[in-house]
């Protein structure tokens, strides 16, 4: 996702290839010393850009960006496993001492590293790996620590992991660790529906309407919380992607809403009419706040959304050619709408 110092080197760049295109094509022709100062300017720019942040500043660097954010995810999920399983395969032979060694410090050791490497490192690929396994770790301590003392199971958990991910995320400005905050705040959110149900709090994440909550807390948030701007779009598209879920799954199976005990027809007939109005909202939104990430979820969920209920109202009804047919119409009729929306926006 794209902050706001990249998308104005990469305007840069594009305007500096599109003008030597004029240049050429003898459609414009700048004297000497106006292509010198929008040089120095640009390069100034761009000098200053690569300073406050990593930047990518030429399309060779953002292909070699991108495989550092995948080396970046697999690192964590590689050595986030290697923990949890070096924990369990000493676990049983160590004594008490040791055993709470093994748990306790290296999530300090990893919140030290990634101290280090965030004044090292202006890219903060290394600082976003230590801090996201430092969170993981820092769950893997809970967990190890509740059985280790026979503390009662808690969904306090998932609030600890979140904001010990969320302070990592916002003091050195990494976006993996924000993800992991995001998650677990929102975890501990969703099964705040058991509550009211009486069920046992794991049994939370079967009712959807908090994840509807959080999803929408979630979109909302940068509107609330100060921070970096690169933070936005992961919030803006957790959360759109948590209320697309909600409302699919709300509108194909009323069991799992937390107000299941009334007629499941009624609920699912209720949250795909609340469905259809609120991703037609969410695409609008996201089309009129320039939003592309919530843009692209929201059509996407609305596509997946249209499909289940063409399978509700019609598979059993109609041949199945025919019954593709009206998917392969209703594909075409999203695709004019959104081509029609896409000219009137670059009016």
């Amino acid at each position: 996702m794209s902050s706001a110092d990249q998308l104005r080197a990469t305007a840069i760049i594009t305007f500096r290839e599109e003008l030597a295109r004029l240049e050429a094509g003898g459609v414009v022709a700048l004297d000497a010393a106006t292509r010198d100062r929008i040089r120095a300017h640009h390069e100034a720019t761009l000098a200053a850009l690569a300073a406050h942040g990593d930047v990518d500043l030429s399309a060779g660097a953002a292909r070699l960006s991108a495989g550092m954010r995948v080396a970046t995810l697999l690192g964590t999920i590689a050595l986030s496993t290697a923990y949890g399983l070096f924990v369990g395969a000493h676990w049983g032979g160590l004594s008490l001492t040791p055993q709470l060694a093994l748990v306790v410090l290296p999530p300090l050791l990893l919140v030290a590293l990634t101290h280090v490497a965030a004044a090292r490192e202006p890219s903060g690929y290394v600082a976003s790996l230590l801090a996201t396994v430092a969170a993981i770790a820092f769950a893997i301590n809970l967990g190890t620590l509740g059985q280790l003392f026979n503390l009662p199971d808690s969904r306090a958990a998932l609030l600890a992991v979140g904001a010990f991910a969320m302070l990592l995320a916002y003091g050195y400005g990494l976006t993996l660790p924000l993800v992991v905050g995001i998650g677990g705040i929102g975890g501990w959110m969703w099964t705040l529906g058991a509550v009211p149900l009486g069920l046992w709090w794991r049994d939370g994440f079967s009712v959807f309407e908090p994840l509807l909550l959080a999803g929408l807390l979630t979109l909302c948030a940068p509107a609330w919380i100060r921070g970096p701007e690169r933070f936005t779009p992961w919030y803006r598209g957790l959360g759109a992607g948590a209320l697309v879920l909600g409302l699919v799954l709300l509108g194909s199976n009323g069991t799992l809403s937390g107000f299941a005990v009334a007629n499941r027809h009624a609920i699912e007939i209720g949250y795909q009419v609340a469905g259809a109005l609120a991703l037609t909202a969410l695409v609008t939104w996201g089309i009129r706040h320039d939003e592309r990430l919530v843009t692209q979820i929201g059509t996407a969920g609305a596509v997946l959304f249209l499909f289940l209920r063409l399978v509700d109202w019609f598979w059993a009804l109609v041949p199945k050619w025919l019954f593709f047919l009206l998917v392969g119409g209703f594909a075409l009729a999203v695709l004019l709408v959104l081509r029609r929306l896409r000219r009137a926006e670059a009016r």
